[in-house]
């Protein structure tokens, strides 16, 4: 490099990794601080539609087609449907878990992994050797030449610019923000998810092979049940939600052995949603939070927020991680940019605000699209649910999710960079 511009990704999930591997191919010096002892990634699977994979091949084209081979997708003949959607029970025109419609995500359909599988495979293409473990960030000091990031553990570490990676539990939201500010923290959003992860054999046993292989919803009046093939399709990643309205009274986001409250919650459902509860070995229950109040701007001086640190939303339309895979993409074009030549502040606060201005509206927008869209599946069901119900719904479904998927990811970072060079000439 010309300079010694150097980024400090703090947070060494599905983000930052993904921001590791932008800036490792664009050959920008980077350093990864993450909390953990190694990279790990909580939850089962994860969706990556025509959005994410767009910004996994314009990060980088090996590992977009990386990507591409590790996932899981629907049926032979069927690879552009995203889900099939089900009756969760009986109603008064259908039978217990009819098919009603199928809705469409070309080229993409449905692709699916574990959320491990991907996380080790963006850690081989960012490079061990990048990475700092147990690394908790407590503190952010700027000065004229950079960012002192402080951790718990007494050390301390220079860099050019800090990129925020941290997640939903963000440090540095908080340490940036300050922690009484009303968008520190998430804030529950009165639903709860039972999850787990099945062998495909029981459930194709349990609920016929089509059914068990699909991505698929199964829709009722107060939540719905996800279901899609992981690994190869030899496993099947579950999601029942529900809502659980008021208050979350516990401490932590995550409560194990659930069984009890479970059936307790999906006790109307029908017989299929049924027989696949029973396979369900007494399941924990998570807590869905997101950033409900979002601050001004979502950079301050050399420290910038991304992915789920800079607006986390529930998953009700599998869009957290793809948005965070857009993020990292822009950004890591617009750090590129800026480390040819000897960086300066005002060119890092360019590059931070051309950022926002691309990517902040868009990634709020598909935030709350993903908090009401629980409404949008639980509002489908109808006891007597006509062919006109379901042609709306399907209508409604295209125009929900056509701006998400269809977005052109390079127009995006094409867009930053002219702002920021725009903005510089002035």
């Amino acid at each position: 490099m010309a300079n010694n511009f150097h980024v400090a990704i703090v947070g060494g999930g599905l983000c930052g990794l993904a921001l590791a591997v932008a800036l490792r191919t664009r050959s920008v010096p980077f350093t990864i601080y993450e909390l953990r002892s190694s990279f790990t990634e909580l939850g089962a699977g994860i969706n990556i539609g025509p959005n994410a994979l767009a910004a996994f091949n314009l990060i980088d084209k090996d590992l977009g087609e990386a990507v591409y081979g590790l996932c899981t997708r629907n049926l032979p003949g069927k690879e552009d449907v995203w889900f099939q959607v089900r009756l969760g029970a009986p109603s008064g025109k259908h039978e217990d878990a009819e098919l009603i419609a199928e809705l469409m995500s070309p080229p993409t359909g449905n692709m699916t992994l574990s959320r491990n599988e991907l996380l080790q495979k963006l850690a081989e293409k960012a490079g061990l050797g990048k990475a700092r473990f147990n690394k908790k960030l407590v503190g952010l000091d700027e000065d004229e030449d950079g960012v002192v990031l402080r951790f718990a553990d007494g050390t301390q570490d220079r860099a050019s610019v800090v990129i925020a990676c941290d997640g939903i539990h963000s440090s540095a939201r908080r340490i940036v923000l300050g922690p009484d500010h009303p968008a520190a923290k998430a804030v529950y959003t009165e639903a709860v998810v039972y999850r787990g992860v099945l062998p495909m054999d029981r459930l194709s046993a349990a609920v016929g092979y089509e059914s068990a292989h699909m991505s698929t919803f199964y829709l009722h009046s107060n939540g719905y049940v996800i279901l899609y093939p992981i690994d190869g399709g030899r496993q099947v990643s579950t999601g029942f939600w529900v809502w659980q309205k008021g208050a979350w009274q516990h401490n932590e986001w995550m409560l194990p052995k659930q069984s009890k409250e479970f059936h307790n919650a999906f006790r109307d459902w029908g017989d299929t949603v049924h027989k696949i509860m029973d396979l369900m070995s007494d399941p924990p229950v998570f807590a869905t939070h997101y950033h409900g109040v979002q601050p001004d701007s979502m950079s301050k001086g050399r420290v910038c927020l991304i992915g789920d640190a800079a607006h986390s939303m529930p998953p009700h339309q599998g869009q957290g991680g793809a948005q965070a895979m857009e993020d990292a993409y822009v950004i890591g074009e617009l750090l590129a940019n800026i480390a040819q030549q000897q960086t300066s502040r005002e060119q890092i606060d360019a590059a931070f605000e051309a950022y926002e201005k691309v990517r902040v509206e868009r990634a709020n927008q598909v935030k709350d699209t993903s908090v009401d869209a629980f409404d949008f599946w639980t509002g489908f069901w109808d006891d007597n649910v006509s062919d006109e119900q379901i042609r709306q719904f399907l209508k409604a479904q295209d125009k929900r999710f056509h701006w998400i998927w269809n977005d052109d990811i390079a127009a995006q970072a094409e867009r930053a960079i002219q702002i920021m060079q725009d903005s510089l000439a002035k």
